[in-house]
C-alpha cells in the first residue's frame, strides 16, 4: 500500500513538473531570419517636386537635381514621391523667472537659422532630410561637414546658384550613404538565395560540356 502512495505521489510531482517547465524559446527555421529593414523613402522614391522659394533658389535647385539625375523632378506636389520646401523658422521667446519674481527674456544660446529647407515624404508628410542656413561666412572647409538627416550651411555670401548647388550636393551624399547601407542589408538575402538554387554563378563541368558537345547535333545558319 506504501509503495503505491510513492508512486501516485510520483506521478503526480512529474506532471506538475511538466506544467511548471519554463517554455523553451522558439528557433526559426534556417533561412528566415529577421525581415531586412526597409530602404528610406529617399532611396526608392521616383519623383520629387521643389516648391517655389525666394530669390529663385528653386530653380537653381531643380538644375542640380536634374545633374544629378536620381529624381525626376517638378514643380506640381500632386502624386509626387517627395516634396523640397523651404520655410523660415520662428522661435517663441522663453521666459524665465527674474530675481523680483518677475518674467524676463531668456537669451538665445543657438543661432536661429535664416532659412530651413526640408525634403518630406508627400503622403505622410514625414520629414526625411532638413538643412539649416545659417547667416555665417561660407568656408571651404564647411563643405566637408558629415551628411546626415539633418546638417546647417553657412550660407552668408553664396549665391542662390551656389547654394543650390550645395544644397543638392548635401542631398545626394546622404541618400548614398542610405543605398550603402540598403545594398548592405539586402547581400545577406541574396547569399541565402544563393545556396537555396545551389549557387548563383555555378557552370557545369568540363565533362558535362564534353557529354553535350557529343550528343547535341551541330547548330548553325544556312544560306
Amino acid at each position: 500500500m506504501l509503495k503505491l502512495k510513492i508512486l501516485a505521489s510520483s506521478i503526480v510531482l512529474l506532471g506538475g513538473g511538466l506544467s511548471l517547465a519554463p517554455s523553451l524559446p522558439v528557433i526559426q527555421a534556417s533561412g528566415q531570419g529577421p525581415a531586412p529593414k526597409r530602404p528610406s523613402k529617399l532611396v526608392t522614391a521616383k519623383l520629387i517636386c521643389v516648391t517655389p522659394m525666394a530669390d529663385g533658389l528653386d530653380q537653381w535647385i531643380l538644375d542640380a537635381l536634374r545633374a544629378w539625375g536620381k529624381y525626376k523632378v517638378t514643380g506640381d506636389p500632386e502624386g509626387a514621391d517627395l516634396v523640397m520646401r523651404a520655410y523660415k523658422p520662428e522661435k517663441e521667446p522663453q521666459y524665465g523667472v527674474g530675481r523680483r519674481g518677475i518674467p524676463q527674456p531668456k537669451g538665445e544660446r543657438h543661432e536661429l537659422p535664416v532659412l530651413s529647407i526640408t525634403v518630406v515624404d508627400w503622403v505622410t508628410n514625414e520629414s526625411l532630410w532638413q538643412a539649416e542656413l545659417i547667416d555665417k561666412k561660407w568656408r571651404e572647409e564647411g563643405a566637408q561637414s558629415p551628411a546626415g538627416p539633418k546638417i546647417q550651411l553657412n550660407a552668408r555670401g553664396l549665391k542662390p546658384d551656389q547654394l543650390g548647388a550645395k544644397l543638392a550636393q548635401k542631398l545626394r551624399q546622404y541618400v548614398g550613404e542610405l543605398e550603402k547601407a540598403a545594398g548592405e542589408n539586402q547581400k545577406p538575402e541574396a547569399r541565402n538565395e544563393c545556396r537555396a538554387t545551389r549557387g548563383c554563378n555555378s557552370k557545369p563541368s568540363g565533362h558535362a560540356f564534353r557529354r553535350a558537345a557529343r550528343v547535341s547535333p551541330s547548330s548553325g545558319f544556312s544560306g
